[in-house]
């Protein structure tokens, strides 16, 4: 008896994707129907290509009307597809799986293209604090980046002007989150949109007297953004 037992457990292994058993519900299958569909493909397996009602009722805990609407839906939903067969001309149906597997592939397709949009849309936040932690020479601190996250998210300044008030802060020798803070702030309120405008801006501030000889527009004079209301 022991040897029969085992021969039956034995008897063959029905191959399940683990993508389908971890989303089955993430593409709209219920537990009942996901369970419906293993049995399916154990029929499928077994060479029953459309198992009936009754054959299904037998292995499961469902009565006949329940698993003809559940299979109604599967097929109305795409989940199953129909086929007529002729075979030596005899007329039969099978069911095919390949919709539901289609419908997965789907699934972990448009997952893997907004986990890459997501990458996409974090590559320049992770870009700005590389440069910043570059200029400061160290990590930067949960505040600055804290502070660094709200000139994004909450001022709504791009990324592009505020390495321009970093590059402005490098120049002036201030090198510290206040005095970028600082140069932001007196943009915006000058309504500075693009590193151009903030490097025409500054330069107005730089420029030397008129007896003075012209200096290289790369070597400025030092500007205190933290008195650009007492200028």
């Amino acid at each position: 008896m022991e040897k029969f037992i085992l021969k039956l457990l034995k008897e063959g292994v029905l191959s399940v994707s683990t993508a389908l058993v971890k989303h089955y519900k993430d593409i709209g299958l219920s537990d009942l129907e996901f369970i419906l569909v293993i049995h399916i493909m154990n029929f499928k397996n077994e060479g029953f290509d459309f198992p009936t009602t009754e054959q299904l009722k037998k292995r499961m805990t469902m009565d006949e009307p329940v698993i003809l609407s559940l299979l109604q839906r599967l097929i109305k939903n795409g989940y199953l597809a129909v086929e007529d067969k002729m075979d030596k001309g005899v007329r039969s149906e099978l069911i095919h799986i390949d919709p539901l597997y289609q419908k997965l592939a789907q699934y972990l397709l448009a997952v893997q293209s907004k986990e890459k949009v997501s990458q996409q849309e974090l590559k320049p936040r992770e870009n700005l604090y590389t440069i910043f932690e570059q200029e400061f020479g160290r990590p930067l601190s949960p505040i600055e980046a804290e502070n660094l996250a709200m000139w994004q998210d909450n001022d709504f300044y791009s990324d592009e002007l505020i390495i321009a008030a970093l590059r402005e802060a490098v120049i002036s020798g201030k090198l510290y989150f206040r005095y970028i803070d600082r140069i932001l702030l007196e943009w915006q309120r000058n309504r500075i949109r693009t590193p151009q405008q903030a490097r025409e801006f500054s330069l107005r501030f730089r420029k030397p007297p008129a007896s003075q000889p012209q200096q290289n527009t790369e070597t400025f004079p030092f500007y205190n953004w933290l008195e650009a209301d007492s200028q």
